[in-house]
């Protein structure tokens, strides 16, 4: 069971649909799935010089409540920011999601 003092930060789980637009195209669109509780933690940043350009890369941990219907194709906003699911796991019998995630520019 997570203490619930670490679940200081409010996130928003968003998931991704497809629709088409005027011209056929399909457009990714994301939509506010839940709004839960969580802690968040930095856990790497990684650079490296790839083709003359600075590429970061950073990873965050998030741990929340165990939250049904949550998938590793969602993703989460804190912070005005975004973070993709890398990672989804499951820990003490169904009761919190760990997620790995990385944040998008």
């Amino acid at each position: 069971m997570i203490d619930a003092g670490k679940l200081r930060e409010r996130v928003t789980v968003q998931s991704a649909s497809g629709s088409t637009n005027n011209l056929g195209e399909t457009v990714l669109t994301w939509s506010n799935f839940a709004t839960v509780w969580a802690s968040v933690e930095g856990v790497s940043a990684r650079e490296a010089l790839v083709a003359g350009q600075q590429d970061v890369s950073l990873t965050h941990k998030v741990r929340l409540r165990y939250l049904a219907g949550l998938t590793q194709s969602m993703r989460f906003r804190w912070r005005n920011r975004t973070l993709d699911i890398i990672s989804l796991l499951e820990h003490n019998n169904r009761s919190e999601h760990e997620a790995i995630c990385t944040e998008s520019p």
